[in-house]
């Protein structure tokens, strides 16, 4: 533990004396008009860190983040302002306000308080809206927040004042509060990132299905990072409107919207190094264009674009162009600290893997279907299916293309929620959990198109699934030996998309291990292999199998490779069981050959 935090805690100090040092030199060599812009552009860091922290770690793209420095900026200055100026602007304020004046820490510490409540119910509708990276409805939801901030604050005279806003907000003495708040920023989301929370939800980032097979159950992991986000950019409204003096309804809404997110998006929103390099690269460019289109500035044939709107356009265009040339930013999800692990010792690398996985395995289990069906819009897929797979077993699920092989796993794995008929695990009724419940429960899987988290490193990958299970008690097999038996060791450190295809398969299978299932269900875990790969993963799944104590339910298209493997095999066609039995007998079946080999 210590080991994976001290080369990110050694990097967040030299990214935040970075980001000083280069604020500190420009205000000294600068007018006073760039003291400000400098002060802005350390307070735009914290509120980007808090960006990065939601958008980065879970992949849900918010518009609507700095709606929450709405809130937290008007509390402070409805606390702080003077008693006398507030009844002046806002003496019907609700709940006395107008005669209420505290402290600039109380009301900063009460501002983050209400904020946080905000954060709570915003997070409950994103978590009913199934917010998944790429999900439109979650942003489209931040976006609503956004605007309704807005008009409250537009139209709610008696509390805001309004579109004139409230001023003689006690102001910063100095920038110490925004620089060590800015350290606090970045270590706590380089900390975050490196946690046990910011790991699972990179998982959901990459792939949520392939998360919930692992048992990762994504809301926890979004709703600390929401939090943990909005905390920072309350604490950093706080600063700007102090700085300012004021605060009015413009200043966290769309334009500062677009500010911050094209920061982000510039230099790379996976990462608090890029989002640093973004603050820096687009406060620069926005400053240089603004100053070249000033009437001081005359360059002949370039009037059409010398003009006052030539920031606006910088911005729109900076935005844009990443988005469709390098969408993931200038640094992606690299890190300062990803450099510094190189040389910084790692206790990991000089521990040798154990030659082999202990069986964490215990009792005796089985896993049943009965009577499983699933239909889908009028199409029968599945028709009254039985099944049974005892812990310790490899058995064969077989028949030909749209046989509903894939279906069935599906089912029981959870995927296939709306289906008939009852999954029995272990003695107890398991057909109404939710596919992270499953897979806490132990039932792990592997998919028929590849969904390993991408983004990942290889034993990141691994580590992911260990760390979910081992979490609810579940007895897990080591990390190292499993990599070391998937051949995977050396491969470590790689990213999972990285990999060639066969390394690929075998990092899913050792990943589904991690969890230490009772039960693996392998959707055709040799597809795309020639023979020669086919017999290594005969083997592979066979010592994965028996490493952790685990039966198996296999799909395969390759006979050789059934019956090579299973100990009996179940076959299917359109949808119904027609043979089961030992591999032998069964493809002797009449039934078999006519639906499955194509024979009479």
């Amino acid at each position: 533990m210590r080991d994976r935090f001290l080369a990110p805690t050694v990097g967040s100090l030299l990214l935040w004396g970075g980001m000083v040092g280069i604020a500190l030199g420009a205000a000294a060599l600068g007018t006073s008009s760039t003291e400000t812009l400098v002060t802005q552009m350390l307070i735009n860091a914290i509120v980007v860190i808090g960006l990065q922290v939601f958008i980065g770690n879970t992949g849900i793209l918010s518009f609507g983040h700095p709606a929450f420095g709405a809130y937290a900026g008007y509390v402070v200055a409805l606390l702080t302002m003077p008693m006398s100026r507030k009844l002046l602007q806002i003496p019907d304020a609700p709940l006395g306000l107008a005669e209420v004046e505290t402290s600039t820490v109380a009301a900063t510490v009460l501002a983050v308080g209400l904020t946080l409540i905000v954060g709570v119910i915003v997070g409950l509708a994103l978590v009913r809206s199934g917010a998944t990276s790429g999900a439109v409805a979650a942003t489209m939801i931040t976006l609503a927040f956004l605007f309704v901030t807005h008009e409250i604050a537009l139209n709610w005279t008696d509390l805001t004042d309004g579109g004139g806003g409230l001023g003689f907000i006690p102001r910063l003495e100095g920038r110490l509060p925004i620089i060590v708040t800015l350290l606090a920023s970045i270590l706590a989301a380089r900390w975050f990132a490196e946690s046990k929370t910011g790991r699972l939800a990179h998982a959901t980032r990459e792939d949520d299905v392939a998360a919930a097979s692992v048992g990762i159950n994504r809301i926890r992991p979004q709703m600390v990072a929401l939090l943990l986000s909005v905390g920072i950019i309350a604490i950093g409204a706080v600063l700007r409107v102090r700085a300012l003096g004021s605060m009015t309804p413009s200043f966290f809404y769309f334009d500062y919207t677009l500010v911050t997110l094209a920061m982000l998006i510039v230099g790379g929103r996976l990462s608090v190094t890029g989002s640093m390099l973004g603050v820096v690269a687009i406060t620069a460019g926005t400053e240089i264009t603004r100053v070249i289109s000033g009437d001081d500035v005359t360059v002949p044939g370039l009037e059409w674009l010398l003009r006052p709107n030539l920031s606006d356009l910088f911005l729109g265009g900076a935005m844009l162009g990443f988005m469709l040339l390098r969408p993931k930013g200038l640094l992606e999800d690299r890190e300062l600290d990803h450099w510094l692990r190189r040389w910084l010792p790692r206790r990991e690398e000089q521990v040798a893997p154990p030659p082999e996985v202990a069986n964490p395995a215990t009792g005796d289990s089985t896993l049943r279907t009965v009577d499983l069906g699933v239909v889908f819009n009028g199409f029968r897929a599945l028709a009254d299916v039985s099944i049974e797979v005892e812990q310790g077993e490899i058995v064969g699920l077989i028949g030909p293309n749209g046989a509903g092989k894939t279906t069935l796993i599906n089912a029981v794995s959870g995927l296939v929620a709306d289906h008939e008929g009852t999954v029995v695990l272990g003695g107890e009724d398991v057909t109404d959990l939710a596919p992270d419940e499953l897979a806490r429960a132990g039932i792990g899987r592997t998919f028929q198109n590849l969904r390993l988290f991408r983004g990942l490193s290889v034993a990141e990958n691994v580590a992911v699934a260990h760390m979910a299970s081992a979490a609810q008690g579940r007895q897990v097999p080591d990390i190292d030996a499993l990599l070391a038996a998937a051949g995977l060791w050396e491969l470590r450190d790689r990213k999972a998309s990285a990999l060639d295809y066969g390394n690929q398969r075998r990092l899913e299978l050792a990943r589904a291990a991690a969890a230490g299932p009772d039960f693996l269900l392998l959707d055709e875990p040799t597809s795309g292999m020639g023979e020669t790969e086919s017999a290594e993963m005969v083997d592979f799944v066979r010592a994965t199998a028996a490493s952790i104590g685990a039966g198996v339910l296999v799909i395969d298209h390759d006979l050789h490779f059934i019956v090579s493997i299973c100990d009996r095999v179940y076959v299917l066609d359109h949808g119904e069981l027609i043979a089961a039995g030992p591999p032998h007998v069964v493809r002797q079946d009449a039934a078999v050959k006519s639906a499955y080999l194509g024979e009479d």
